[in-house]
Formats: structure tokens, sequence, C-alpha cells
């Protein structure tokens, strides 16, 4: 086991936090307390990373570990959210954190800095494996939040469990009869099948008939879904379709889909039950509030900082997958069916 920053401080007679700052190459310690501190780590094994003989302008800190981390943009707050605990996780491992968004003609290709192994590892969000994404594996050591490619390191959340809490929320409400609007991604199906094992202690289903996925879409394929259930409306049952509750894949959605249930006359909750996923509400949502799964965003992104940290240190170790826990939040969009 390498020696610790506080057992080299001892040696070196400074403090930890000059230890620190030498190591992270600041400039308030000077040449000569530096190099010794910088010689003690090297004969303790002290794993200090590589210098490079070339620095971009706006990467200063040579000995700081680099984590770049890419999201596409969904809902307001979500992905703030994620890059606030990545970097809370990135400043506790000593790591500098920066930021790209994935555009341009080649949504399979690296950015530069990571393709010329400029910064020391990438932390990439993927919600939906059929999603374009950069090639794995990645130029340097990479992690994965939700779901990754083969042979990846992932940190990601509970689905199933998540899906099954909805369900037992309905079914505890008086739902048996419910429908999913949501993706083909593997997170997606877990949540349908979750939400199938909620349901099914007391007799209820998400039937197969009443269950809308696709590979990728928008708020206008989650509209249009909506219309196919309401177009299939039995007379005499209660709901669309017989249908008393819905599950949509998130929160962004879910809104999405409200309001167009609320242009076609139809309330929520009081003539269906409406949940979503992952508790981020939209900037432009003026509903109550929705009843859904709190997914602990800020942690997954600490945890992936973290474990990018360790896969640095341990780059031979079988990947490793992170499952993290979600709560249950009880809004008002949903309430007990009067039967």
């Amino acid at each position: 086991m390498s020696i610790s920053t506080r057992r080299l401080a001892q040696l070196a007679g400074v403090s930890h936090v000059t230890v620190f700052r030498a190591l992270k190459g600041r400039d308030a310690v000077g040449a000569k307390t530096r190099n010794k501190i910088l010689s003690l780590a090297r004969k303790h094994d002290y794993p200090l990373p590589p210098v490079r003989a070339q620095e971009t302008p706006h990467l200063l800190n040579v000995l700081a570990s680099r984590i770049y981390i890419g999201c596409e943009d969904s809902a307001q707050g979500f992905n703030h959210r994620l890059l606030a605990g990545l970097q809370r996780g990135a400043t506790a491992c000593g790591a500098e954190l920066a930021n790209f968004q994935p555009q341009g003609a080649e949504p399979d290709t690296w950015p530069l800095v990571v393709a010329r192994q400029e910064v020391d590892g990438v932390v990439m969000s993927l919600g939906n494996e059929f999603a374009q994404h950069p090639r794995y594996p990645a130029p340097v050591p990479a992690v994965f939040i939700f779901s990754g490619p083969e042979g990846a390191d992932v940190v990601t959340v509970d689905d199933f469990d998540a899906g099954m809490k909805l369900g037992a929320h309905l079914a505890a409400l008086g739902h048996r009869r419910v429908a999913y609007i949501g993706f083909m991604s593997n997170m997606s199906i877990k949540r349908l099948y979750g939400l199938r094992a909620g349901l099914h202690s007391v007799g209820g289903s998400a039937p197969d008939e009443c269950a809308f996925t696709m590979h990728q879409g928008g708020p206008v394929d989650f509209c249009g879904f909506t219309d196919r259930l309401l177009e299939a409306a039995r007379p005499g049952e209660p709901g669309p379709n017989g249908i008393t509750a819905l599950m949509v894949y998130s929160d962004f959605f879910a809104a999405v889909v409200i309001r167009h249930l609320r242009e076609r006359g139809v309330r929520v909750p009081e003539d269906i039950s409406v949940v979503g996923f992952d508790n981020v509400r939209p900037a432009d949502y003026d509903g109550p509030a929705l009843t859904t799964i709190a997914m602990p965003l800020e942690e997954l992104g600490a945890e992936a900082a973290r474990l990018l940290y360790w896969r640095k240190t341990h780059p031979d170790a079988p990947p490793r997958k992170l499952v993290l826990a979600t709560s249950f939040f009880a809004g008002g969009t949903t309430q007990a069916l009067n039967v």
C-alpha cells in the first residue's frame, strides 16, 4: 500500500496542505520544497500522475488528474446536478474538472484532448445505449454513468427496483391496469419490468398493448403515443383503454404527456394518474408536483469521479458496476382510484 499524503507531510516536515499543493503543482510552494516532497513521494511509491511534455493552454496543472464529462442536455437541472456531483467527487480526488458537449459531424469520435491523451480520464453520461457515442475503448480510462459499452466501468441506479416502487404505489391506490411510455433501452425496459412486478402482487398489469417504446424520440413521439391511448378508450370503463394510470420514462416527458392530456380535456390525476422518473421538475412545467422516483444525481456524479480515480491506479482490474439506490416521492399527479 502506498504512503499517505499525511505521512509525506511528516517526513518532509511541512503541513498536509503544502504536500497537497506541491503534488498539484501549485505556485504557492517553492521549488526546493516541491522537489523534496516529490522525491519522497517517488521513494515511497506514492502514485504520481505522469508529467506530459506538452500541455494545452487552458489545462495548466501538470500533476492534476483531469476528467472530462459529456452530457447531452435534457430537462433543466438534470445535467447541472450530475456535474455538481462530479465536481465534488473530482475535488475530493484532487482532480481538475472540465466539461465538453459531444457535437459535430462525427459523434462517434472523442474530442481531440481525449484522443491525444491530454486528459487523464473521461466520464460519459449515456442514458440510452442505442444513442451515438464515442467509440469504446477510449484512449484514456473511462467511466460511464447510467449505461455503458461491454467491458466499461459504469455507475448507475437500480431501475427495476425503482419501477417496482412506482408499481407498488399505484397498486396501493387501487390501480390495476397501467400504461407505460418510454424507450427500448435497457434502463427503460427494466423500469417497465419493475412496474409490472410492483403491480403483479395485487393482480395488476401493464400489458404489452399498453406499453409503448421506441429506440429514440422526443416530445412529439410521446404525445403521439398518448393519443393512441386516448383513441383506444373503451366506453363504460375508467380511463383511456381501461387504463387508470400511466408511467412515463422521465419527469421531462411526464410533463409533456400531462400537458398533452390537459389539451385533450383529460385531467391528472382525476381522470388518470401519472408517474414520472428522476425527480427533476422541468422549468416550464406548471402542473402539480410529479409522483416520481428520486435519482441520486449528485452521488452518481461523485461516484463516477471516484471510480475513475480508482481505475487510473487499477488499470488491469475487471470492470466494475456500481448500482445506487433510488427513493420514492409522492406528488400530486396520482390519487386513489374511486371504484
